[in-house]
């Protein structure tokens, strides 16, 4: 959800209440604390959604295909766990812009840039769940198969890397005064 979504959908009450000298940007900061909380929420669930498709009971052939092969499965379990740690990862995240308050100035510069990430990371997370249900649509274990298991690695890889970048950013995104 967007800064600008947001702000489209406030009330009579909040959009006078914001042309109240001080009060817009108390208000702006809110919003976007929000929408930081609301986008990382998005993010965790669309990856324990993938997890929740990965933990399906297995048909017996691809149960079969597991338990015969030690790569195939060590690959499997290493995806899960993968899910696992990226979710973990961006429910502790740190909050976006939590405690922005007196002795800390926000660079609104950056609060545009961090959002835009958090686009980047929603879309990636969704990404993952469709590669996901790709996978276990397939044939277990067969080369297409052991290749989309690699691609979906990949893009957990890659939105693991997302959330790094996105702390990268939060790091400077405030700068104490006084």
């Amino acid at each position: 959800m967007s800064v600008e979504r947001i702000r489209r959908e406030m009330g009579l009450l909040e959009r006078i209440a914001s042309y109240i000298p001080g009060y817009r940007g108390y208000k702006e900061k809110e919003m976007r604390r929000e929408a930081d909380i609301l986008v990382r929420r998005r993010v965790s669930m669309a990856l324990m959604e993938s997890r929740s498709i990965l933990n399906r009971p297995l048909t017996p052939s691809a149960a079969r295909t597991l338990a015969n092969d030690q790569d195939i499965r060590f690959t499997f379990e290493n995806l899960r766990a993968e899910l696992d740690r990226a979710t973990q990862r961006i429910d502790k995240a740190v909050s976006g812009y939590a405690g922005l308050f007196d002795a800390v100035k926000v660079r609104e510069d950056r609060l545009d840039e961090v959002l835009n990430h958090d686009l980047k990371l929603i879309e990636k997370a969704e990404s993952v769940k469709a590669l996901v249900s790709d996978l276990v649509a397939m044939d277990t274990g067969s080369e297409g198969w052991r290749a989309k298991l690699n691609e979906v690695r990949a893009a957990v890889a890659e939105l693991d890397h997302l959330i790094d970048v996105r702390a990268g950013i939060l790091k400077g995104l405030v700068e104490v005064t006084g």
